[in-house]
């Protein structure tokens, strides 16, 4: 799904300045069709404050800076009564090692917090990370967000091929022996992951998959195959490219035929940790409301979410 972002108007509090004039530009009839989507889906915000008030001082103040930026976007696409449950999945590859060691990704999850806090009716996300192999993390929550960033933000490991696979030496409860999750880059299989775990937990709000990777795409027909099964099930893939690299089957979303519905939306960032907030959240959901007004006519959003086959690559 192709959108076209505006985020020069969104910019809030200290983390970049307050833009006095800020065109919300949301319609009457935009508001009533939206809020028709999302009208089943109870909020419970007050909930979350508890959280955030056992956050560091600094974190808590750029958690409520960003959850305000969030706001001001999803105000801004018409959709402020908006609810979702949010998915985070964190390529692991080898090649992200960088990304990992200079604490870009502990800085991207802390940012992306802000949506789920925004969003979800829990406040957190559920959580995958993924190289060769998938891997469940611990949910997101607020409260345990800097633990959180602490024990399960690790890129993957090589594994020697003969080794036993026995459980590696130093391990802190919840935390994933990387070496089961490896180097390489199958997205298709993170992507079937959450898949399942959507149609085993029904949700009354839609499901929102914030999937970041560094490129290196290379099951183009199994990614295309995976997209392709989740078009009648209530979630969308927002993917991330973290970087120039071959993102293959991910950079043509948007000519990608034979979906009723368009699933999926892509964008690239050469640095995320010079992106600013504004831009990041602006790209982040702009193409989520269009998906959500088009899922909600086609009636994706009412419907029972049912067991489904796995995903079969076009020959």
């Amino acid at each position: 799904m192709d959108c076209n972002p505006n985020f020069e108007h969104v910019q809030y509090g200290s983390i970049r300045p307050f833009a006095t004039s800020v065109d919300i530009g949301v319609t009457e009839a935009r508001e009533q069709e939206q809020t028709g989507v999302m009208a089943s889906v109870s909020r419970d915000r007050e909930a979350h404050v508890a959280d955030e008030e056992q956050l560091p001082g600094d974190l808590r103040k750029r958690l409520s800076l960003r959850t305000a930026q969030v706001d001001l976007a999803l105000h801004h696409y018409g959709v402020a009564a908006a609810s979702a449950r949010v998915v985070l999945v964190l390529g692991a590859s080898g090649s992200m090692a960088g990304l990992y060691s200079r604490g870009v990704v502990a800085d991207l999850v802390e940012r992306v917090a802000a949506v789920a806090a925004r969003l979800d009716e829990r406040g957190g996300m559920r959580a995958w990370t993924f190289a060769s192999n998938p891997a469940r993390l611990p949910d997101v929550d607020l409260a345990g967000l800097p633990a959180w960033l602490r024990l399960h933000v690790r890129v993957g490991q090589f594994r020697l091929f003969g080794r036993p696979r026995r459980p590696r030496r130093g391990l802190l409860p919840g935390q994933t022996d990387m070496r089961a999750v490896g180097i390489r880059n199958e997205e298709h299989k993170a992507m079937a992951a959450v898949r399942a775990y959507v149609r085993e937990n029904p949700a009354p709000a839609p499901t929102l998959v914030l999937f970041f990777s560094d490129g290196g795409v290379h099951r183009d027909r199994e990614i295309e195959a995976e997209l392709r099964a989740s078009v009648e099930e209530p979630l969308f893939w927002q993917f991330v490219g973290l970087g120039r690299a071959d993102y293959g089957v991910l950079s043509r979303l948007d000519t990608l035929p034979g979906r009723p519905v368009d699933n999926a939306s892509f964008f690239t960032v050469d640095d995320i940790a010079r992106t600013s907030d504004a831009e990041l959240y602006d790209r982040l959901l702009c193409a989520f409301p269009p998906w959500l007004t088009a899922a909600n006519r086609a009636g994706i959003l009412d419907r029972p979410v049912r067991p489904a086959p796995a995903a079969r690559p076009r020959p």
